[in-house]
C-alpha cells in the first residue's frame, strides 16, 4: 500500500515539476505576501515578531486553499478520476498518495519561503523554531482538506465551497498554532508550549484517521 501511495505521489510531483505553474504561482504570491507584510511591520518595528508569525500562518492557509482543490480536481478535469476506479488499488492508497503529495508540496514552499521571512522581518535564526508548529498543523489541515475536496469535487464552484467548508475546521488548530508561535517569537521555548504542541499532534491524529476512513467510505459517491 505504501509503495503504491508513494508511486501516486511521485506521479503528481512529476506532473508538477513538468508544468511548474502551481509551484511558481505559490512561491510568487507567498513572496508578495511576505514583502507587503514586511512593509507594514517596518512602520511598527516592535510588531515584527507578531507580523512574521501571522505571515507564516497566512501563507500556510493560502497554500492549502490553492493546492488541495487542485489535487483532486486535476484528476477529474483530465478524465483520470474514472480511470482510478479501474486501477487495482484501494481508495486508501489514493488518499495516502494525495496526502503525501500535498504535504510535500506545502512543506517545500514553506521551507523555501521561511528564510525570507527571517530576512525581511530581521529576525534571529532561533526563530526557526516557529516553523515546527506550522509544519505540524499542515498534516491535519491537508488530511481534512482532502476529504472536504472529495465531497465538493462534483459541485459547482467547488473551490469556493471547499474553502468555505474547510476553514471552520482549520480554525481551532489555526488559532492555537498562531497563539503558540507568537509566544515562541517573544521568547517562549518548546517546553513552555508543549500543551499546544500536544493539541496540534492530537488534531493531526484525529483528522488523519477520520479523513482516511471517510475518504474510503465516500470515494465511490
Amino acid at each position: 500500500m505504501i509503495r503504491q501511495a508513494l508511486a501516486l505521489a511521485y506521479k503528481d510531483l512529476q506532473l508538477e515539476a513538468g508544468k511548474k505553474k502551481l509551484f511558481t504561482s505559490l512561491l510568487f504570491l507567498s513572496f508578495t505576501l511576505i514583502f507587503l507584510a514586511s512593509l507594514v511591520s517596518a512602520k511598527i518595528p516592535s510588531s515584527k515578531p507578531e507580523m512574521a508569525t501571522l505571515t507564516l500562518w497566512l501563507i500556510l492557509v493560502f497554500l492549502l486553499f490553492q493546492t488541495l482543490n487542485r489535487s483532486l480536481a486535476m484528476e477529474d478535469e483530465a478524465g483520470c478520476w474514472d480511470a482510478l476506479f479501474l486501477c487495482p488499488i484501494s481508495p486508501r492508497v489514493i488518499f495516502l498518495g494525495k496526502f503525501i503529495y500535498n504535504v510535500l508540496l506545502v512543506s517545500i514552499v514553506e521551507l523555501i519561503t521561511f528564510p525570507f521571512i527571517i530576512l525581511f522581518f530581521n529576525l534571529p535564526l532561533v526563530m526557526i523554531q516557529i516553523l515546527l508548529p506550522a509544519l505540524l498543523a499542515s498534516v491535519g489541515f491537508v488530511a481534512v482538506g482532502l476529504l472536504v475536496s472529495l465531497f465538493s469535487l462534483k459541485s459547482r464552484g467547488r473551490e469556493l465551497l471547499s474553502n468555505v467548508v474547510s476553514l471552520p475546521i482549520f480554525l481551532p488548530a489555526l488559532f492555537m498554532g498562531l497563539s503558540m508561535t507568537v509566544d515562541m517569537a517573544k521568547g517562549a521555548g518548546m517546553l513552555d508550549v508543549w500543551k499546544q504542541l500536544l493539541f496540534l499532534f492530537l488534531y493531526d491524529v484525529f483528522f488523519l484517521a477520520f479523513s482516511y476512513i471517510g475518504f474510503e467510505a465516500n470515494y465511490m459517491d
